[in-house]
């Protein structure tokens, strides 16, 4: 059986860190990976992207805080877009191997999929002037 793709597992990251987002006492990870992925296999880039956003949490936030719009706080961003912003931050500071437009189009495709035409908007706008070296 093949592994989830690149793009697969970026879902699942969003599912797993948005439940773990939404109740951070009652969720269990490993009972996240088994509802999300549903019995498919994955390959350590899932796991990297959990642990890596995880573990980046206050810096991630620091940089999303550092490219809002005047009169924006992060505590105002709703959480499907911050989980997504964090996802596309930490895999372009943080995988070198992720291209800075595939990083970029996946968060915009992740709301696609996980919010509304607005959050689309406002994500693909926060991210169009980060760089991983600011």
């Amino acid at each position: 059986m093949a592994s989830l793709t690149r793009h697969e597992s970026r879902q699942a990251a969003f599912q797993i860190l948005f439940a773990l987002e939404k109740d951070p006492q009652d969720s269990k990870i490993d009972d996240l990976y088994d509802i999300v992925l549903n019995g498919k296999t994955f390959d350590d880039y899932l796991p990297r992207l959990i642990n890596g956003v995880l573990g980046s949490k206050n810096d991630l936030d620091e940089q999303i805080s550092a490219h809002l719009a005047d009169g924006w706080a992060i505590n105002r961003i709703n959480k499907a877009d911050l989980v997504i912003l964090r996802l596309a931050i930490y895999e372009l500071v943080s995988i070198k191997a992720t291209p800075y437009k595939v990083a970029i189009d996946e968060a915009v495709e992740l709301t696609k999929t996980f919010a509304d035409d607005d959050d689309r908007k406002f994500v693909n706008g926060v991210l169009k002037n980060f760089s991983p070296t600011n």
